[in-house]
């Protein structure tokens, strides 16, 4: 078994105001790191206090997307989301959605502190989709805490969202192929994470705390691109720690961004706009 090396690290970009009155990272694409293909975009909301009653309500923020996929990760918090086909769902603290945007979707929603932490944390993590996915269908798939497979190891909880690792499953699937993880580390913790695929991108993000991999530090809101080579990565924090592992196939094709559209084409950008304008992204219907 051959570890994966840590081969650069990087810091972040700030985007506070994203969510009002809650601190904001973004972890890609900054002037430092662009895009790692298949994923687009990590932005990072997050971790802060802001009381039991916080709210930010979501009428008139609605917006539509194109061409890529969306993984959300309610870490502590609620968002109560709408969209254009029809769908109302809760995320609760610890649930995931996965959302394809696909041939298009408008969604949006509000959005509530933890009510016994009285804290916000949430990551949304864009993935391109194949190009001959661009278009799929559209559509979302929630799972609440309970329904992610875990791997729990002394003090350290494995969840698995997507791909295999340590030989299990995650119950989401992504266009494109992916591995992607959320680990937890008491204080004192460790864990020896295993199957990660040679030839995928891959990087591990931190959320909050300090950890080591592989032996070297990383800290707080800092990305580590890992080497392709190796399959496995050794992960250990004194105080506690959360961090996201995120590994893709790279799809090696065009990607041209139109504000909340990814295509491959510029000319697949115009035809978003123009199918947007007619309304064949639908309408998100009030009760």
């Amino acid at each position: 078994m051959l570890s994966k090396e840590i081969k650069s690290v990087q810091g972040y970009a700030n985007i506070d105001g994203l969510i009002p009155g809650v601190r904001g990272q973004r972890a890609f694409p900054t002037n430092a790191m662009r895009t790692t293909d298949p994923f687009l975009m990590l932005d990072h909301i997050g971790p802060e206090f802001v009381g039991k009653d916080f709210v930010l309500n979501g009428d008139g923020h609605d917006h539509p997307h194109r061409g890529f996929e969306t993984i959300t990760f309610m870490l502590e918090g609620r968002m109560n989301h709408r969209d254009s086909l029809g769908n109302r769902a809760i995320l609760k603290s610890g649930g995931v959605q996965l959302m394809n945007a696909g041939s298009g979707i408008i969604h949006g929603g509000d959005m509530f502190s933890d009510p016994n932490t009285g804290r916000f944390h949430e990551v949304q993590l864009w993935i391109n989709n194949p190009k001959n996915e661009k278009l799929s269908a559209p559509g979302i798939q929630n799972l609440s805490t309970n329904e992610i497979p875990v791997l729990e190891q002394g003090k350290s909880t494995l969840r698995i969202i997507t791909g295999t690792l340590n030989e299990i499953e995650g119950k989401i699937s992504t266009k494109s192929k992916t591995q992607i993880a959320h680990w937890i580390g008491q204080p004192n913790s460790h864990m020896l994470i295993t199957g990660l695929k040679e030839g995928y991108h891959f990087m591990v993000y931190v959320l909050e705390g300090k950890v080591k991999i592989n032996g070297e530090t990383l800290f707080e809101f800092q990305t580590a691109t890992l080497s392709e080579e190796g399959n496995q990565l050794a992960i250990e924090t004194e105080k506690g720690a959360q961090v996201l592992i995120l590994g893709g196939l790279p799809l090696q094709e065009p990607v041209v961004y139109g504000g909340p559209f990814v295509m491959s084409s510029q000319n697949e950008i115009t035809q978003a706009n123009i199918d947007y304008q007619k309304g064949l992204f639908g309408a998100i219907t009030t009760f």
